[in-house]
């Protein structure tokens, strides 16, 4: 009887599951895809020359390289077998089809994220259709499916940080009912923190979810703390041992010296980056960011209703006080999700891009949101969620490769051209390139910011030239492609705007232009 009342979220997994894989393959190579590509490559070297004694290259990770994740790939690699050979990739050389292969694992990743968000949806509301329609809400939601085709850093960082927080919320669930941790949970959450941690350092703020749950747990089931920590040390010891173990295994650069781990949380969150994130019309450095920078990010990119539904939760907190575990479970993730902003202000810690760091603070945002509003009225739940169901589909279809740039209503208020940070990761060079390769002359040299992804995705010999140089003595004819950050970069004289790539937003008469090729006689 379940499976045919869940029969419609069935057929509609397997449709979006097999567009997803599809259109996940067609988005190209965005920024730093060759370098996490090098990444892994140097990590999976170290990995070979210390257990099996190789000698392979590992220059790469000289430097600041060492600190980033490789976690991801590991997994990515399983089932790259599969997907390297598949037909709309034959074009490409072995490492593009290599790089674009890890797209689909990125997309079931993301999936996943999807179903792991369901049982924590409706473990909290103990009901199944609503359960899917939340889930179908947060698998459409524009701004997460649009990364989920490409982004290898924060889709897997964010489905890895909610699989720990399903695992520590069916532990608090069963201290609740039976007054005893359960070991195969500690096991189980100590695997994929572990994970967590080899995909990105900075998921070492999950130990302060840990900690609000266990001491939200302690207030309202009132506990003596310390006799709990008495009683449960041998438990914490051993997810502590098997933590550090997996992810040094998972992060093959500390292995040699386990103690490079400290200083890669602290460069991490003091990342050196020049860039800076448009925010409102002002160019906002990640080393000087106003402690506005967040809020303003989460107003503009977070869902009206999951931004409405967020304040219900002092209206409709007599509703739910009874239920220990539904208490507990809504009242830890939101004093996660506030907490870890707060910190994130307070020690001005380097972001950029929107909210993309933060990420893994979206689903937990959606649930306490789908939740609140769920308690507050099923009716109005069911018709709001259906009908942005609706909405997000026909945006997702409107907007598509460039789904990620995503903003709310909200942003009507003013221009999004050159107000709010736009294509940063540079999805429009694929678009940029079959049309420089259908329409322009190969002989001809080209200036451009993204000189390894156009000469990947062309698949011929041309003149490229780094946009450094945009301004010394070139000899004319030159064509310009400006993408990401670098589209409102100036161009010399007498250069002739013939290209431009667009999409339109939410309904809105604005059209954005995402990239632009100039031509210079």
């Amino acid at each position: 009887m379940t499976y045919l009342k869940n029969i419609y979220f069935h057929i509609f997994l397997i449709i979006f599951i097999l567009l997803g894989i599809q259109l996940s393959l067609n988005v190209g190579i965005t920024h730093d895809e060759f370098h996490d590509y090098n990444v892994w490559i140097a990590n999976k070297n170290i990995f070979l020359n210390f257990f099996f004694k190789e000698n392979l290259d590992t220059s790469y990770l000289s430097g600041s390289n060492k600190f980033y994740g490789s976690g991801f790939h590991y997994i990515s690699s399983l089932f790259e077998f599969f997907f390297i050979n598949l037909p709309q990739l034959k074009e490409y050389s072995y490492t593009v089809k290599q790089i674009l292969s890890k797209h689909i694992s990125v997309f079931l990743l993301f999936v996943l994220s999807g179903l792991v968000f369901r049982k924590i949806l409706k473990l909290i509301t103990n009901n199944h259709h609503h359960a899917n329609l939340g889930t179908i809400f947060y698998l459409l939601y524009p701004y997460l499916l649009g990364h989920s085709f490409f982004n290898v850093k924060d889709i897997p960082f964010l489905t890895f940080w909610l699989i720990c927080t399903f695992y520590i919320i069916k532990i608090t669930k069963n201290y609740i009912l039976e007054e005893k941790i359960s070991r195969k949970y500690v096991l189980l959450v100590s695997f994929f923190t572990a994970c967590l941690l080899s995909i990105r350092i900075s998921g070492v703020l999950i130990f302060i979810q840990y900690l609000l749950f266990i001491l939200t747990l302690a207030s309202y089931k009132k506990f003596n703390l310390l006799s709990f920590l008495r009683n449960y040390y041998k438990e914490f010891l051993i997810s502590i041992s098997i933590i550090l173990s997996i992810y040094i295994i998972l992060q093959p650069s500390y292995l040699e010296n386990p103690l490079l781990i400290y200083d890669a949380v602290r460069y991490m969150s003091q990342h050196i980056q020049t860039v800076c994130t448009i925010t409102l019309g002002e160019c906002m450095k990640a080393q000087n960011l106003p402690s506005s920078y967040l809020p303003i990010w989460f107003f503009f990119k977070i869902p009206l209703i999951i931004l409405i539904g967020f304040t219900l939760f002092f209206i409709i907190e007599s509703k739910i006080e009874k239920n220990l575990i539904v208490m507990t479970i809504l009242s830890s993730l939101i004093f996660t999700v506030l907490s870890i902003i707060f910190l994130l202000i307070i020690f001005k810690v380097n972001l950029y891009d929107e909210i993309r760091q933060v990420m893994f603070l979206v689903p937990l945002i959606f649930i306490i949101s789908l939740s609140l509003i769920y308690f507050f009225s099923k009716k109005v739940f069911g018709i709001s969620i259906s009908l942005f169901i609706l909405f997000f589909a026909f945006q997702n279809y409107k907007i598509y490769p460039y789904n990620y740039i995503w903003i709310n209503n909200l942003s009507h208020i003013t221009k999004v051209q050159n107000v709010f940070e736009l294509d940063y990761w540079g999805v429009s060079t694929k678009n940029i390139s079959a049309h420089i390769k259908n329409n322009f002359n190969k002989n001809v040299c080209l200036i451009t910011n993204r000189n390894n992804a156009i000469n990947s995705l062309i698949s011929e010999k041309r003149c490229l030239i780094n946009f450094r140089k945009l301004h010394e003595k070139i000899e004319r004819p030159f064509y310009v492609a400006l993408m990401e950050r670098g589209v409102n970069k100036g161009v010399p004289n007498n250069c002739k705007l013939i290209h431009e790539e667009k999409t339109n937003l939410n309904f809105s008469s604005e059209t954005l232009t995402l990239a632009k090729i100039y031509k210079c006689d």
